[in-house]
């Protein structure tokens, strides 16, 4: 009798016991392992993390989908403390940016091309898991998959070492290798920047004039001035008014960034260079 409710009472425990706990991959090598300790620059403590950080969603196809989980949880974190650290930094950056600009300048940050950008300086898709048919169809070189993984990677340094450490990482890999000036300059409506930033500032609002029209009818060349107040601050000269006006509000806008935050206008002026091809912020 004794022995039938013991066996009775494990049978009924095997019933009510806890889920097993999810697995990362197993495929995290020591060369791998090795490959990430060097991009992040600090020990791994938790190889799991990481292990799940480069485990594609493709790859649950051919593991165990009930213990092996993919890096969109992860991807998830990291994109909060990605978001995080970038606003800070632009934050103490730009001290005379409003709400406005700063959103936009950290959206040309927080964004899959350029993640990918980064992760592609890594090499990071070559130690993506993924799937057979995944990888044949070029997974690795997706800017999708490249965003998610950075992404991934960054909530596994934090929950890994802490939020310090994600941002030493993200400072390191990211922001000091970022052109913000050429960054703020690239596909900018400066002429909405401008505007935003007289009324921010509760300035008289921009004045644009026509200094001079020079050209046969058909092939013009404008020169636009661009008044705050009393004084001209910027000129532009272009084939038609509206891109003069462009320019004449980046020449003036430019000009307000220096005087009123010299030192960071100074740091992040853009370099020259031959090429017009990429993005010219990295």
């Amino acid at each position: 009798m004794i022995e039938f409710l013991s066996n009775f009472s494990r049978r009924l425990q095997s019933l009510f016991k806890p889920p097993e706990p999810r697995y990362a991959s197993p495929l995290l090598s020591k060369a791998v392992k090795q490959t990430l300790e060097d991009i992040i620059a600090s020990p791994i403590h938790n190889e799991a993390l990481f292990a799940i950080a480069l485990t594609h969603r493709s790859a649950i196809d051919f593991l165990d989908k009930e213990k092996f989980v993919s890096n969109e949880r992860l991807e998830f974190l990291g994109d909060a403390v990605l978001d995080l650290v970038i606003a800070e930094h632009v934050y103490k950056l730009y001290p005379d940016f409003n709400e406005g600009a700063l959103t936009k300048l950290r959206s040309q940050l927080v964004n899959a091309k350029t993640l990918a950008h980064f992760a592609k300086q890594f090499n990071l898709g070559k130690v993506l898991i993924v799937s057979e048919s995944a990888e044949q169809n070029g997974v690795r070189e997706s800017e999708t998959a490249l965003a998610d993984a950075f992404e991934a990677l960054i909530g596994a340094v934090y929950l890994d070492s802490g939020y310090d450490k994600a941002r030493t990482f993200l400072e390191t890999t990211m922001l000091q290798q970022t052109n913000f000036a050429a960054l703020i300059n690239s596909d900018q409506n400066f002429k909405s920047a401008l505007l935003e930033y007289a009324q921010g500032e509760r300035l008289m609002l921009p004045y644009y004039f026509v200094i001079s029209e020079e050209g046969p009818p058909h092939k013009k060349v404008f020169t636009v001035g661009v008044r705050l107040g009393d004084e001209v601050l910027g000129e532009g000269t272009g084939k038609s008014k509206k891109t003069a006006e462009q320019l004449a509000a980046k020449e003036a806008f430019t000009k307000l960034m220096a005087r009123r935050n010299p030192k960071s206008e100074k740091s992040n002026r853009p370099v020259e260079s031959k090429s017009t091809e990429g993005n010219a912020a990295f």
